[in-house]
């Protein structure tokens, strides 16, 4: 099997807990390296954030693309400090 590495970039994106939104983001990357056991990570900019949304579980990464949307599970936030979140991201849904 072939495995590659995958860069997503987009201008527009939202943390989401239940019907809740926990974060607002803007100019985010996710990143998965090649590799069989290779993690999803998102950076992205924080435009605003509820602190206590932010800490609950399941969280949700969400954004906008043409016909649809993209959708992918927070595993953990390892840095939301100074307008930007570091995450780790369990494999995209459908």
């Amino acid at each position: 099997m072939l495995f590659t590495s995958l860069t997503l970039r987009g201008v527009r994106g939202r943390l989401s807990w239940g019907y809740r939104t926990a974060a607002e983001l803007t100019a985010w990357t996710i990143q998965r390296p090649k590799g069989p056991d290779a993690e999803w990570t998102l950076i992205a900019s924080v435009a605003r954030v509820d602190g206590y949304g932010v800490r609950q579980r399941p969280l949700l990464f969400t954004a906008p693309r043409q016909g649809g949307f993209w959708c992918w599970p927070i595993q953990q936030v390892h840095r939301l400090i100074d307008g930007q979140l570091i995450a780790r991201l369990g494999p995209p849904e459908h």
